[in-house]
């Protein structure tokens, strides 16, 4: 008990001597407060100084250091507006577009949100254009010392904050494509889907479902075991012949669907194989009879129906199958066009008679112009 009530003593005399002294940490703290709000000031200043001296670069790095030091939001939302003005002054745009990205997710009351994303959508459009911010400030003189591309980033974070803007439909398209060619097909095929179906009625639906017909119908080139990819490749395009009757893509997707066909006839008839191997003609006879009422334009339709007449004795072969049609896209050939020559003889044709070519003066031509051609 003694020694409990020492320990109590000594804890009330501890903390009476602390806060004894919490008027001073407090008025400690609020003078380095206002320092630090001094110093920012000072910075913010500074970065008007040199963006007024056009030195933007400097200015925006004057900016953010004003940001980083101030501890009100309102001057930390001000600071980073000069410091994103600064690098469009300066053609940063990555750079740019990361200060619009901490405004709308810092600052969000402190800013005009609208604008904001319009801005991010501008700046990723120029990028998907080609542009490409300077690797190093310094060096921004040597053409080829550029940053790397980054429209992806931009188009999904755009997309992330406004995925209904007016400029979506066209971003969310744009993204798919690199996201299929980046080798991030999952993702593009995802973005695609989203499209067609949240924006049916805009123009870039058309190519959505292009984009995503022509995925997945090479996807099924390179090994489809279920025939998922084919599946929903044959169902787009079929959606997009009935969309879009009169398209100039019609042609290509008619190919397409042929070919689809006959990587669909391929695979059934691969299990019927397997069935009959194993001596289980039941279910072979059936993904043959598939195969010739679902695919009987298909390149596998003919081996089908003799495979199938070899197992059921009493099947009957039917005497019209329909016409294999091409499944290679036509082009105009266009020849090109021809021209003579006005060289006569070369050197090397000469038998070392001639040092030089010998070149067509026209004379007969004018002579015959001018009608003094021999009779």
């Amino acid at each position: 008990m003694n020694k409990l009530k020492f320990y109590n003593v000594h804890m009330i005399k501890l903390l009476k001597y602390k806060y004894s002294f919490l008027p001073v940490i407090l008025l400690f703290v609020s003078f380095c407060a206002m320092g630090k709000d001094m110093q920012s000031t000072e910075k913010f200043q500074a970065g008007l100084k040199k963006f007024k001296a056009k030195d933007y670069v400097g200015a925006a790095d004057k900016f953010l250091a004003a940001e980083f030091l101030s501890k009100s939001i309102s001057m930390k939302a001000a600071a980073a507006k000069e410091a994103m003005k600064s690098y469009r002054k300066a053609n940063l745009l990555y750079k740019e577009f990361t200060i619009i990205e901490r405004l709308l997710n810092s600052y969000p009351a402190e800013v005009d949100f609208g604008k904001m994303v319009e801005r991010e959508y501008a700046i990723a459009e120029k990028y998907y254009n080609g542009h490409r911010d300077p690797e190093f400030w310094s060096l921004r003189w040597i053409p080829w010392l550029v940053g790397l591309d980054r429209s992806e980033e931009m188009l999904a974070k755009a997309l992330k904050h406004a995925p209904f803007a007016k400029t979506a439909p066209q971003a969310k398209l744009r993204l798919a494509i690199l996201l299929v060619e980046g080798g991030k097909v999952g993702d593009g095929l995802k973005q695609l889907r989203e499209l067609i179906k949240n924006y049916p009625q805009s123009k870039y639906c058309k190519y959505a479902y292009l984009e995503l017909g022509n995925a997945l119908f090479q996807l099924s080139l390179t090994g489809d075991g279920d025939g998922k990819f084919n599946n929903e490749a044959l169902s787009v395009f079929k959606t997009f012949v009935k969309k879009y009757p009169k398209a100039k893509e019609i042609d290509w997707i008619k190919k397409c669907l042929l070919r689809s066909k006959d990587i669909q006839a391929k695979r059934l008839l691969g299990i019927a194989e397997f069935y009959k191997r194993i001596g289980r003609t039941a279910p072979a006879e059936r993904y043959l009879n598939d195969i010739l009422v679902e695919y009987p334009d298909s390149e596998s339709a003919d081996k089908s129906e003799e495979m199938l007449a070899k197992i059921d004795k009493t099947y009957i072969p039917e005497g019209f199958r329909p016409e294999l049609k091409s499944r290679y896209q036509k082009y105009d050939e266009i020849p090109i066009p021809s021209q003579t020559s006005r060289i006569i003889m070369v050197p090397e044709n000469s038998n070392g008679k001639y040092l030089f070519p010998i070149r067509d003066l026209g004379i007969k031509k004018r002579d015959s112009e001018n009608g003094n051609e021999d009779e």
